[in-house]
């Protein structure tokens, strides 16, 4: 059964903003910089970027599920983006990095959920693994080729001049949602807010069940620098860990479609659990490492593991969800996981410093271990 053109197009979109996004985020280090921002003002404007776009998905599935439509949601979520690119390529002071950086991760936090829950209603339950993994292929595949975009024109345009040139990729995206059809259900009853504090009791245990074994397996999923970090320690040059990661990158965007495939015809459980012992095994491989090729194989390892998980975790989770409460719930997920990566990079990060990596690398392997538990015991009572 062939995916509908609506999937691809969700995916084009991705793409394109994945490649416009890609395209600066490397450089914006450079530009605070240049206007003489240090560390701890990264840190800040990061921080405050991330915390954001984990907040607002919640806030753009609870509207989203209250409108029962996904598409104004979608245009707010990728225009902001796309439409105050120009602050950036203008900034002259910090502050006005932290501005666009904030609109940019609210238009994140909106667009993920509605566009999550508008994929999963475009097909049937038995082709959500090859959808998802399609559309995390396709957005993988564009936080690739951002880089290498930014790193060719770098030369010849500069850093400012790379940010107008981003724009373009960004309002296409914009423009491609035009073309994306509302699958707006009929029938479906306004769901409660999600702002209540009894919301959660109102969404099926199944859901919760799942959303506490995302909760333990957040806490091990410590920032992707700690990987490249172990890789540079391990003796990589600073070019050949940015090469490896390009590679990481690449494969996960490649296996993300076969693999949903494999989840459609295996079931999305199996491979959720396997995702879960692939991320186990590459964190206790980067634990006791002894050389830089160990490293990258396990590298590659834990791409297999992103584009095996990533796009059936969310597949399993689009089956567990009443469609009345589709976009909030979807959006609750993404909000509280986000804000767990905050607290297991604060403890990965003290474990390292105060331990070494082995234990840091051991403790994540752990906490991804005791969720594969949890998600194997629960496997009588979830939903097949």
């Amino acid at each position: 059964m062939r995916l509908p053109p609506q999937v691809y197009l969700l995916g084009l979109v991705s793409f394109l903003m994945d490649v416009a996004s890609e395209m600066v985020y490397p450089l914006l280090p450079l530009l605070l910089t240049s206007l003489g921002a240090g560390a701890g003002v990264l840190g800040l404007v990061e921080g405050i970027a991330e915390a954001t776009a984990s907040l607002f998905k919640v806030v753009g599935g609870g509207i989203s599920d209250r409108l029962a439509q996904r598409k104004p949601l979608l245009l707010l979520g990728y225009g902001l983006p796309a439409l105050f690119r120009p602050i950036l390529a203008l900034a002259q002071t910090p502050g006005h990095v932290l501005l666009y950086r904030f609109l940019d991760r609210t238009g994140k936090g909106l667009r993920t959920a509605p566009r999550d829950a508008l994929l999963a209603e475009s097909v049937d339950r038995g082709a959500l693994g090859r959808a998802y993994g399609l559309h995390r292929g396709l957005d993988t595949l564009g936080a690739t080729v951002g880089p290498f975009l930014a790193f060719l024109l770098l030369p010849h345009l500069g850093i400012r001049g790379v940010f107008w040139i981003s724009a373009i990729p960004a309002l296409l995206a914009f423009m491609a949602l035009f073309w994306v059809k509302e699958t707006k259900p009929q029938g479906v009853k306004a769901p409660p807010s999600p702002f209540r504090i009894t919301y959660l009791g109102t969404l099926p245990s199944p859901y919760r069940r799942f959303l506490l074994v995302s909760s333990i397996f957040a806490l091990a999923l410590s920032s992707n620098a700690f990987l490249l970090l172990r890789l540079k320690e391990l003796g990589l040059s600073q070019e050949a860990v940015t090469l490896a990661y390009t590679g990481y990158n690449l494969i996960y965007a490649l296996l993300s479609y076969p693999l949903g495939s494999l989840a459609d015809a295996i079931g999305l459980r199996r491979v959720v659990a396997l995702g879960f012992a692939l991320y186990a095994l590459v964190y206790l491989g980067f634990a006791f490492a002894q050389s830089a090729l160990g490293g990258v194989a396990f590298l590659l390892l834990y791409a297999l593991y992103s584009a095996a998980f990533e796009g059936a975790s969310r597949a399993y989770l689009a089956t567990l969800i009443p469609q009345e409460a589709k976009a909030t719930a979807i959006g609750l997920y993404h909000t509280v996981v986000g804000i767990l990566l905050l607290p297991a990079s604060l403890i990965f990060g003290f474990l390292w410093q105060s331990y070494g990596p082995e234990l840091a690398f051991g403790v994540g392997a752990g906490l991804a271990l005791l969720a594969l538990l949890f998600f194997l015991l629960d496997g009588r009572r979830a939903r097949p």
